[in-house]
């Protein structure tokens, strides 16, 4: 999808050459990452490709522009002290000049920096040559060949659209995540019609290639960011939602969250009985348990670190049976052992006569006289043309998610001023460790261990929680520091050997859901100073647990490298520059994996979009069941959240005739 022009382009090129360049074998081993750089992959056009699916069409004329600027001497003159344009320097030059664009004071230089920075690394490690393994990851012994289970049988047979169609059902459920999964299957065992429409696809083969499963299994591809670029967020964009991309923790919401929802929010119900009895039955469908959750290198290594620091590990449940362990499960599970969506509510809905329409992006919400009475759609057919589908319904459920359940609700004209506000993303930062010793972090089950000890720093329930997350080339390569194209190389050379610790913040004050031109999605967020101080203190604490636990070298997730080296530095000080660098926008690694309260559920229409029993407080019959309509931040990982919400509310909602 090309839009840049031939020397828009040719800049490009010559950025990835500066990120990615090749080396000399002096520059370190004599390894096929040190000698390959981004002209050895068709990285320019990829990276070209990335950014039109990542942006819209004023950030791709603002991106054009900065280009186009890069060649222009007076322009590189006055914003980085080079008079002379990008393509006129030698790589050490325009390694310095890409340095003072990330470092930079005006926000649009670092945005422009860390846009095309982590595209380009992502690229560059998870591409398949010639659909063969990347030979650069023998250079960290990453494996050739993720590891294979058996294709799982395709239990479901999603609807097969031809033409432009008219369906009728009781009730649709748009959306197939943790909350449409549970309500589908809640509303069919009552013996009402149902229709799931999902925007994503059916996938049953799952083979744990980085790249191609982004593309399939996530929001924009993996690309998906905040407005100002500052955060990647992971959103899952197939059939079962997130279920079939997490790291499959399964953790109860706290007591004092559940009691916040109730009494401050009006969620009446939240601290109830029947609440709880509802998350006994998702708990025991997904057959969450403990047992399956051995600690891989990474957990042993945060566990060791919090057991020298008298800090208190805790074994995280998984919603899993029969799981090898193999360490590629936010990829999808190439073995059926996790369970999600699919294999559970959506399998129970099916076997009850539920319809499943996959590749269905809904416009918006019919309605009628002050009620809802069905949804159109697009639907991409098996040859990939597009059909419109009109759905008839005696009500209708949105559960698309904290990011297109705002957005459908929008489009559908409502004017709830709580629709698309409160939206929080569990802001996340990282911490790797070096260890002498291989580690091996892509392997084994990936979150089993938490550390809760800074979970309520504040008195009222809100901090941060210390985990560790799978890691596999690109998304360590797009988070690592970039000093140099070979500072780079030389801690990804180091890949085997290092263990992360994330610190995820539940974050109190939140940002906002709004449509671009299009009528799509954006994602305004910027991280608050109270969040920001919960986040550093995890971070600090972070430092100081891989210390413990015997780690050479500590890097910290800044732009500019702020590395411990055991033995050489002091850890004080170390952490004082830390705490002194701080969380400027675009500065470091920061990520969402949950998106959460952008439709909340509340006791009135002026705290919330939904009420208790989760339907509109504009429009009869239309219902908000999913991440959405959460009061507030979770705190944990929120699968088990959302299940146990939507659970609640499907007793109601089915119920309805």
């Amino acid at each position: 999808m090309p839009f840049l022009s031939p020397t828009q382009r040719h800049t490009l090129a010559l950025i990835c050459d500066t990120l990615i360049p090749r080396l000399p074998s002096s520059e370190g081993a004599d390894l096929p990452l040190f000698r390959l750089g981004a002209a050895d992959f068709p990285l320019t056009e990829d990276v070209e490709e990335g950014l039109f699916l990542a942006t819209d069409e004023a950030s791709r004329q603002q991106l054009g522009w900065l280009l186009d600027g890069l060649e222009n001497p007076f322009f590189n003159g006055l914003t980085t002290g080079y008079w002379r344009g990008f393509s006129e320097l030698a790589l050490d030059d325009r390694t310095v000049l890409l340095r003072r664009w990330a470092d930079s004071s005006i926000p649009q230089a670092r945005q422009f920096f860390q846009s095309i920075k982590r595209l380009a690394q992502f690229l560059f490690y998870t591409t398949l040559p010639g659909g063969q393994p990347n030979p650069i990851w023998s250079s960290f012994a990453y494996p050739d060949q993720p590891p294979s289970g058996k294709p799982q049988p395709r239990a479901l047979g999603p609807l097969v659209i031809t033409e432009a169609t008219t369906l009728y059902t009781d009730t649709l459920v748009i959306g197939s995540g943790a909350g449409g999964g549970v309500v589908a299957a809640e509303v069919a065992a009552a013996g009402q019609d149902v229709i799931v429409v999902e925007k994503g696809d059916y996938i049953v083969e799952f083979d744990g290639r980085e790249r191609q499963s982004s593309e399939y299994l996530f929001e924009k591809r993996g690309a998906l960011t905040t407005a100002d670029r500052s955060m990647l967020v992971l959103a899952g964009s197939v059939l079962g939602g997130g279920t079939t991309v997490n790291w499959t923790a399964s953790l109860h919401p706290p007591d004092y969250v559940l009691r916040e929802w109730e009494t401050v929010y009006g969620f009446s119900g939240a601290t109830s009985a029947a609440f709880q009895k509802s998350l006994a039955a998702v708990e025991n469908r997904l057959n969450i348990n403990a047992t399956e959750s051995s600690a891989n290198q990474p957990n042993h290594l945060l566990e060791k670190g919090c057991q020298s620091l008298g800090y208190t590990v805790k074994t995280v449940p998984r919603n899993v049976k029969g799981c090898d362990d193999c360490g590629f499960c936010n990829y999808g599970c190439a073995f059926g052992a996790k369970r999600g969506m699919v294999s559970t509510y959506l399998h129970d809905a099916a076997q009850r006569g539920a319809r499943i329409l996959v590749r269905a992006e809904v416009e918006r919400v019919l309605i009628e006289r002050g009620q809802a009475v069905g949804a159109l759609a697009q639907v991409r057919g098996e040859d990939g043309v597009v059909h419109a589908v009109t759905i008839r319904a005696k009500r209708v459920v949105v559960s698309a998610g904290s990011i297109h359940t705002p957005a459908i609700l929008l489009r559908s004209g409502l004017g709830n001023t709580n629709i698309g506000r409160n939206l929080h993303l569990h802001p996340v930062t990282v911490i790797y460790g070096l260890f002498e010793d291989a580690v091996a972090p892509w392997r084994g089950a990936p979150l089993t261990r938490v550390v809760t000890e800074f979970a309520d720093l504040d008195g009222r329930g809100y901090g941060t929680r210390l985990e560790c997350a799978p890691t596999h080339p690109g998304i360590a390569a797009l988070s690592l520091p970039w000093q140099s194209g070979a500072a780079h190389k030389q801690l990804m050379s180091q890949l085997n050997h290092m263990a992360n610790i994330i610190i995820i913040t539940r974050d109190q004050h939140s940002g906002r859901v709004r449509l671009d031109a299009q009528g799509q999605p954006t994602l305004h967020y910027h991280l608050h100073p109270d969040d920001a101080r919960h986040m550093m203190k995890g971070l600090l604490e972070a430092i100081r647990i891989h210390a413990a636990a015997g780690a050479r070298e500590i890097s910290a997730p800044f732009n500019r490298h702020l590395v411990y080296r055991a033995g050489q530095d002091k850890l004080d000080s170390f952490l004082i520059e830390a705490e002194r660098r701080g969380f400027q926008p675009n500065t470091y690694s920061l990520f969402s994996a949950h998106q959460m309260s952008s439709c909340r559920i509340a006791g009135d229409s002026a705290l919330g979009a939904v009420d208790p029993e989760g339907e509109s407080y504009e429009v009869r019959n239309l219902f908000v069941v999913d991440g959405s309509a959460l009061p507030s931040a979770s705190g944990v990982n929120p699968m088990l959240s959302i299940l146990g919400t939507a659970h609640y509310l499907a007793q109601g909602i089915k119920q309805r005739r």
